[in-house]
């Protein structure tokens, strides 16, 4: 027979295993304690992956009033604070949008994109991690994003139940923000839809051996890849296609016509150089070559291509050449 004593400590062991998000940065200023987010009824987590719950945790399909919509740019640093969890399992973000309203959006639907993905890390759990850091965990936001409001969904999957279908945990927040980019929209991909895109038996959900054998180093958390972003202006071009966690290839936007001539050396004599992509935190740096000016070269007839020219001179002096 258990005493009473026992059965308080162990609900309270429980309790405080339950985890919300409540705070977050943007490069290093805080709008406020639970400012800006939609906070849920309870600390507890979401255990149906077919729920409208996946989107922004319990009654999410209810749009909270009075939520704040916080201010952010592409690039900025985004730190999120949770409640502490000893539980075991990924961090992952998401990005809904762009949208007219935030504070209207439910975010339930397809049009998510994950931005941001920690799973284990010199045989620590993200978890682990944060607890090293006061409950923190920081992450960019992506380079390429057009203007507009957006949901950010912060989710700490805990696996410590994994070992049964329905048994992973997810807490679920979501934040709203107004991001000003240089992308348009549409450009980042792949994109998944909550909920639809988790399955109760997926194996990063599922995971039967989880306390026997299980290899957490070759872990991917649900949700896809992380996405790139095409963009425009000031925001560098994607390659091509990037590797998923499972390794698909996903399709990406790839760099436009002025994006590469805008990198062409002014010198008639320079050679192709790659141009750096910009990628989410934990995507693979990848780079695509750009192609530069040809060195000139004698002319059978005409003048000689200058050393420096615009992009006008020489297309007229291409076509002087063919003549």
């Amino acid at each position: 027979m258990f005493s009473k004593a026992i059965i308080a400590t162990a609900l309270l062991g429980a309790a405080s295993a339950h985890q919300n998000f409540h705070q977050f940065w943007v490069n290093d200023e805080t709008p406020g304690y639970q400012v800006g987010i939609r906070m849920p009824p309870s600390n507890s987590p979401v255990t149906d992956v077919k729920s409208d719950d996946m989107a922004c945790n319990v009654d999410g399909s209810k749009v909270p009033s009075g939520v704040e919509t916080v201010a952010a740019a592409e690039g900025d640093s985004i730190k999120v604070q949770w409640d502490n969890s000893g539980h075991p399992g990924p961090i992952t973000h998401f990005l809904y949008g762009p949208v007219d309203d935030a504070s209207q959006a439910t975010g339930i639907g397809a049009g998510w994109f994950k931005i941001d993905e920690q799973d284990q890390v010199d045989g620590k759990w993200a978890n682990e991690i944060m607890q090293a850091n006061n409950m923190t965990h920081e992450f960019k936001l992506p380079t390429g994003l057009a203007s507009g409001e957006y949901l950010l969904r912060s989710e700490m999957l805990a696996l410590h139940g994994a070992q049964t279908v329905g048994g992973a945990q997810f807490y679920i927040g979501c934040a709203q923000l107004k991001i000003t980019g240089t992308g348009s929209k549409g450009a980042c991909g792949p994109t998944i839809s909550l909920p639809g895109a988790y399955n109760a038996e997926d194996d990063n959900i599922y995971i039967p051996n989880v306390y026997n054998g299980f290899d957490a180093s070759t872990y991917t958390a649900p949700g896809g890849p992380v996405a790139t972003c095409g963009g425009s202006g000031n925001a560098s071009p994607a390659p091509a296609t990037s590797a998923a966690s499972n390794g698909t290839a996903i399709a990406t936007p790839t760099a436009s016509a002025s994006a590469v001539l805008s990198s062409a050396v002014a010198t008639s004599a320079a050679a192709s150089a790659p141009a750096a992509t910009s990628v989410a935190p934990t995507s693979v740096a990848a780079e695509t070559p750009v192609a530069s000016a040809p060195a000139s070269a004698p002319a059978s007839s005409g003048s000689a291509l200058p050393e420096e020219f615009t992009l006008e001179t020489f297309i007229a002096w291409l076509k002087e050449q063919a003549a």
